[in-house]
């Protein structure tokens, strides 16, 4: 899945409405002089569940501030979509079997031999 940016005009727009705040919540200034008090843009429904690139869907917050919530919530729940997206259409890989276990192709006989199952 390709990953959505929003566009110019949205992340002007959602620059203007933070007003130089973090609009996660912790109300932190901006501080441009460090690289962790910098501006991103963060979706609050994630791209990966059908959300959008319109200015209500758009935080600006700080780069801390966004590296907590990625980490957080939305990193775990789109990990989860794609697991399942994968599990749906048949693309999960087959996971092998333990040796000796009854999934296995081979067993081991009681003098120590081992042989295909079946034969």
């Amino acid at each position: 899945m390709n990953r959505r940016e929003f566009p110019q005009s949205v992340r002007k727009a959602a620059w203007m409405r933070a007003a130089g705040t973090c609009e996660c919540g912790c109300g932190q200034p901006f501080d441009l002089d460090h690289p962790k008090g910098c501006p991103e843009y963060h979706h609050r429904i994630e791209a990966v569940l059908g959300g959008s690139n319109d200015l209500e869907n758009c935080m600006c917050i700080r780069r801390d501030c966004h590296a907590a919530i990625t980490a957080k919530d939305s990193a775990p729940k789109a990990a989860k979509v794609r697991r399942e997206d994968k599990r749906r259409l048949g693309l999960q890989a087959h996971k092998a079997s333990i040796p000796g276990s009854r999934e296995s192709k081979w067993k081991r006989r009681i003098d120590g031999t081992v042989v295909r199952r079946g034969e």
